[in-house]
């Protein structure tokens, strides 16, 4: 039997509407709560799958329950084997990582789990931890049932937050800490990319000195 082949090319961007779109759709579902946070964490804090995957509680909340503003990625966490700053401050973010941590605080006290602050923030389906690819699959199932088509991945939302990031005018240093890029080389090689739109305005509005 031949190996399907891999969909090749970038994965594409969400825009603002389509990600409404996923969060209502997901809104009705059996894990509303879980996966409106996941397509908020994606597209909001520009996190890899793998990185989600390996959070755990400890690293979003303190010993009181409250979400912190900033989260520290541990190295063992991150594809660049770095440490690095992520920030759970925006407000839809903060929202949906709200009831999450309500709904995994219940779950955690209605069955006494010990050592509470190692079980992941994220469950799946089968109750314990995600692995990268059962995470990648979430994201992709999440994103095709709005029939978005087949180059949008579980990459989508962190393509969006980088791509979002450079087209709004921050420097490229910025952009490249909050990615977790192991170099400026990287963010300006993957992500940055003509704008159409920019570039047709430059020249419609270019002065003649």
């Amino acid at each position: 039997m031949k190996k399907q082949k891999r969909r090749q090319g970038k994965s594409r961007l969400l825009t603002k509407d389509e990600i409404k779109r996923v969060v209502q759709f997901q809104e009705s579902g059996r894990h509303s709560v879980r996966n409106v946070c996941l397509v908020h964490l994606s597209c909001l804090t520009g996190m890899r799958v793998g990185e989600i995957s390996k959070l755990k509680l400890k690293d979003v909340v303190n010993d009181s329950w409250v979400i912190k503003d900033e989260v520290v990625i541990p190295k063992e966490y991150t594809k660049t084997n770095k440490t690095r700053v992520v920030y759970l401050v925006h407000k839809e973010l903060r929202s949906s990582l709200e009831k999450l941590i309500q709904e995994r605080r219940k779950t955690i006290i209605i069955n006494e789990t010990r050592r509470w602050k190692e079980q992941p923030v994220f469950v799946s389906q089968k109750g314990g931890r995600f692995s990268s690819g059962s995470l990648q699959r979430t994201y992709k199932n999440m994103y095709m049932s709005v029939g978005l088509g087949e180059m949008v991945s579980s990459h989508s939302g962190r393509r969006t937050f980088i791509t979002n990031l450079i087209s709004s005018g921050i420097d490229m240093k910025t952009v490249s800490t909050l990615s977790g890029h192991s170099s400026i080389q990287t963010t300006l090689d993957v992500y940055s990319v003509p704008n159409p739109i920019k570039m047709e305005n430059v020249c419609r509005n270019l002065t003649i000195q």
